[in-house]
């Protein structure tokens, strides 16, 4: 493995003395060890008769497919050093549509990487369906927001969402702030607000932080998911308070502008799975994966008790339990 590996690095480098200089040995040392690894396949790999030196046939292949093999075997070096153990099996999730379909894809793909013999089934649902599926056990795991303690539900906390105000990019908010600003719930009175259906968790936190501000609300209409929601937006001087991550691809596009929101108001997302059930252990490291993940993006999100107690200001009841918006970009059951 160690002479491929410094064949490898002369493969990329093109040169005897800048791979032993990485590789932190001397010249000589690296073109003896090539010259074995010539040996041991009976093949020349470098072309010597030019300069500088170039690769043979089986050279490149040997680069390029040795680099992959390096690649894993360093993967596994690192899990038997951390006492990470390899496991199999199929892992159901379930998870409303706001918990970010390209997040979670490409966690899962991340995941794989290290755990080739899992198999990752993501399912995109309705919160309250998520719920039912996890008491139902169709389902490892569910991911939903405002989590709570039910009686047959344990929940883990996984992230925290910062929310912001969401406009036109046309808006006079939007000049007014620069573009980058933050915007005073204050300012929000008697502006005309797109909001969610009142009955979800989402949007009596947003009624409860703006009554505590102060602000007179003056939501024009209601809807349930956010496609018709950013559509709206786009098109009218209306605003509304969304989670920043779920209008990223708009703002990218120029569609939609973001202002900061102060006071800040987050949203908490959580890990359920069936109170009094274990995982099995593919599951239990998919989670503890997805738990790690959100523990290493804390920084750029806020993640205190504060936080999560102002984003969810009611107590859900015990059964079903309180559902969340169809916030994703994708739509509810009523524009199916």
């Amino acid at each position: 493995m160690q002479a491929l590996r410094v064949f490898c690095e002369v493969a990329e480098l093109r040169s005897f003395s800048a791979a032993a200089d990485r590789l932190g040995i001397s010249q000589s040392a690296v073109s003896q060890r090539v010259r074995q690894l010539e040996q041991r396949l009976h093949a020349a790999l470098l072309d010597r008769s030019v300069r500088p030196f170039t690769l043979t046939a089986e050279g490149a292949v040997l680069a390029r497919e040795g680099r992959e093999i390096l690649k894993r075997y360093d993967d596994l070096e690192q899990r038997v050093a951390n006492g990470l153990e390899t496991c199999s099996g199929v892992v159901r999730v379930d998870a409303i549509y706001s918990a970010g379909i390209g997040l979670l894809s490409k966690l899962r793909r991340r995941f794989l990487e290290h755990q080739p013999e899992v198999e990752i089934q993501l399912e995109y649902r309705r919160p309250e369906d998520v719920a039912e599926a996890v008491r139902d056990g169709r389902c490892d795991l569910g991911i939903i927001s405002y989590p709570r303690r039910w009686p047959d539900v344990s929940a883990k906390m996984l992230r925290t969402e910062r929310m912001c105000v969401v406009c036109s990019a046309r808006h006079e908010l939007v000049e007014r702030h620069g573009g980058a600003g933050a915007v005073h719930a204050r300012e929000l009175s008697h502006r005309s607000l797109i909001g969610f259906d009142p009955d979800l968790p989402v949007a009596r936190a947003i009624k409860r932080y703006l009554r505590e501000h102060g602000v007179v609300d003056g939501f024009s209409q209601h809807v349930d998911n956010i496609d018709t929601m950013k559509a709206m937006l786009a098109e009218t001087e209306d605003l509304a308070i969304l989670p920043e991550r779920t209008v990223q691809r708009e703002v990218k596009a120029r569609v939609l502008s973001t202002l900061g929101l102060e006071p800040p108001l987050t949203r908490p997302l959580g890990i359920i799975q069936a109170r009094g059930t274990s995982l099995s252990g593919a599951a239990q490291a998919f989670a503890d994966f997805l738990l790690e993940d959100s523990s290493n993006a804390r920084d750029s999100q806020p993640d205190t008790a504060d936080a999560v107690e102002a984003a969810a200001p009611f107590v859900p009841p015990v059964s079903p339990p309180a559902t969340e918006d169809n916030s994703s970009g994708a739509p509810g059951p009523r524009s199916r």
